[in-house]
């Protein structure tokens, strides 16, 4: 029985995604600050058919996360794929110069993937085989108005992968973006603007879980945000300033 360990898993895209494996077979590992949501977590995937373990674990203490790591391994057995989920968001509007809002988003969304993948990767090294995945964001495509830090935290998550990717690809370790758009989560329900496209998170694991078994580079849905995002990139910047600028009304 394959094993994945997912971080943020007691919630949203984690929660959903977590069960998704279950209904597949798989043992899957569960990682999260609150324990409770985890045990409820946990106890989905069993009934969805797979096994389950959980362990409480702050992504920003690499200690405690590596011992969490450990932990579950130990119960489950070595770790075939991590999906490092973990992350938050929230408005930093420049002009409000709101730099501890920033370290905060920059802190967890960056730190706790790079300390879930180093609890993890030595073992695949080793072994030779494994996946290494981390949710992303179309947002980190290109710097959007009032959330600088979380399109930040989410570009270097993506070009930090890209280079590990090239790095691994000749050890058997496969690295792959997940860079959803809108989905049904916590962390939108608290968005005051409209969501193009929003996806529920039951859907969203379900391509996740489907796109992962091809262990591709990137994986960016839905389809219409993967185009728009894409041609967004392409735009030269006094474009892209205008188009922004034109639709989002000064505050």
């Amino acid at each position: 029985m394959p094993v994945v360990i997912i971080t943020g898993a007691s919630t949203g895209i984690g929660a959903a995604l977590a069960v998704e494996y279950g209904r597949r077979g798989w043992g899957v590992g569960l990682v999260a600050r609150r324990a409770e949501l985890l045990v409820d977590v946990a106890a989905q995937v069993r009934t969805a058919g797979g096994r389950a373990a959980h362990a409480a674990a702050d992504v920003t203490d690499r200690g405690a996360l590596g011992a969490a790591v450990a932990q579950l391994e130990a119960e489950l057995g070595p770790c075939d794929l991590l999906v490092a989920n973990a992350g938050i968001g929230g408005p930093t509007p420049a002009h409000k110069v709101p730099i501890e809002a920033i370290e905060q988003i920059l802190d967890l969304n960056v730190r706790g993937v790079l300390y879930a993948i180093g609890a993890v990767l030595p073992g695949m090294v080793v072994r030779k085989s494994g996946h290494i995945a981390a949710v992303s964001s179309v947002a980190g495509f290109r710097g959007l108005p009032g959330t600088g830090a979380y399109s930040a935290s989410k570009a270097c998550v993506t070009t930090l992968l890209e280079s590990f990717r090239i790095d691994l690809k000749r050890r058997g370790v496969a690295v792959t973006s997940i860079n959803p758009g809108f989905i049904e989560t916590p962390l939108t329900a608290v968005n005051k603007f409209p969501m193009p496209f929003l996806m529920k998170a039951d859907r969203a694991a379900r391509l996740i879980a489907d796109g992962l078994q091809r262990r591709p580079a990137e994986l960016t849905f839905p389809w219409q945000m993967k185009v728009l995002m894409h041609l967004a990139r392409l735009l030269p910047n006094w474009l892209y300033d205008a188009i922004i600028l034109r639709a989002s009304p000064m505050k």
